[in-house]
């Protein structure tokens, strides 16, 4: 059965949300009963997903296409294409945390333990985003999350440093709706990241930032809550600052770095960037910063501070 989505999904233009959101077509769907277990669901299928989800009320249900499409849109404007699927990705969300727990054991295997650890559960593995349906403000901002690693993943073929994978993640998190749905992905919009950064800052736990850039994904899941939780933050503020601090001297290194991502030589330029480094050990995070964006990390970090103190709380 094919549907039209009821809701007329607006995104924002341009990368920060700038220029004011634009309406987008209804997204044509179809939907056909699935089940998991014994309880009752459906499956959705858009463009470019398979959505799969147990979800009883019809007005949010019906609401998913029309956001991962608009999410969809949101990731390709950040990140270039390198190549497609061949077929449409697959989103399980569940409306219980026993049924998104069931799930994740039977899909994950013996590395099970360490992703039912997940707290407002969603993940991405192979491919596939696994996503437990808690409150609207937790779950469609961790299925944004979720969905630009799923992106990545099926998009891109370069190696990403965590940095830049978690920091534009966190970056896809912040939107804004309306009384008709999603009005726009505003990325300077998440209250919960500007908490994290806010509490870190006061009380002087922020990360350096050459442990930001070397930092790898099994390193921020084996942090406590509150190192986690201010990583994530403060990678979030790391791209909204590439983006438009230091007077914009780093956007231009930005763009290019993002445009690279299509392209399979990261690598390449990240130990190109490690030759000038003062680093013994080579590290792909590193590299690609000092390769694409400055070697005076210094400098940067002394800018970076300055950015979020007077852009994100008003002092010096």
């Amino acid at each position: 059965m094919i549907r039209v989505g009821w809701l007329a999904v607006l995104v924002g233009v341009g990368l920060a949300g700038c220029g004011g959101p634009r309406q987008r077509a209804p997204v044509p769907f179809e939907s056909e009963p699935w089940k998991f277990g014994s309880a009752p669901g459906y499956k959705l299928s858009t463009a470019h997903y398979e959505i799969y989800t147990t979800l009883r009320d019809p007005v949010l249900r019906d609401a998913l296409p029309e956001f991962v499409e608009a999410a969809y849109d949101h990731y390709g404007r950040l990140v270039p294409t390198a190549r497609r699927p061949a077929e449409r990705m697959k989103v399980y969300l569940f409306a219980s945390r026993p049924q998104w727990e069931a799930f994740t054991r039977r899909f994950t295997g013996a590395r099970a333990a360490v992703f039912l650890q997940v707290r407002n559960g969603g993940y991405s593995e192979r491919g596939v985003s696994v996503i437990e349906y808690v409150a609207h403000e937790i779950t469609f901002p961790l299925f944004a999350h979720e969905g630009f690693h799923q992106y990545v993943h099926h998009h891109v073929t370069s190696r990403i440093p965590a940095w830049l994978n978690e920091g534009l993640a966190v970056y896809c998190e912040g939107q804004r709706w309306d009384s008709r749905g999603l009005a726009e992905f505003d990325p300077w919009f998440n209250p919960m990241r500007r908490n994290d950064l806010a509490a870190a800052l006061a009380s002087h736990r922020l990360h350096p930032l050459r442990t930001l850039l070397e930092t790898d994904a099994g390193r921020i899941i084996a942090g406590t809550n509150q190192s986690v939780a201010t990583y994530y933050a403060q990678v979030w503020a790391l791209i909204l600052f590439l983006q438009e601090g230091g007077d914009g001297k780093y956007a231009a290194g930005f763009e290019r770095l993002l445009s690279r991502l299509a392209e399979a030589d990261l690598e390449q330029h990240a130990r190109a960037g490690h030759i000038w480094s003062d680093q013994p050990r080579y590290n792909l995070g590193e590299g690609v910063f000092r390769s694409f964006i400055s070697d005076d990390l210094d400098t940067v970090e002394r800018e970076y501070l300055d950015f979020l103190s007077t852009r994100f709380f008003g002092r010096r």
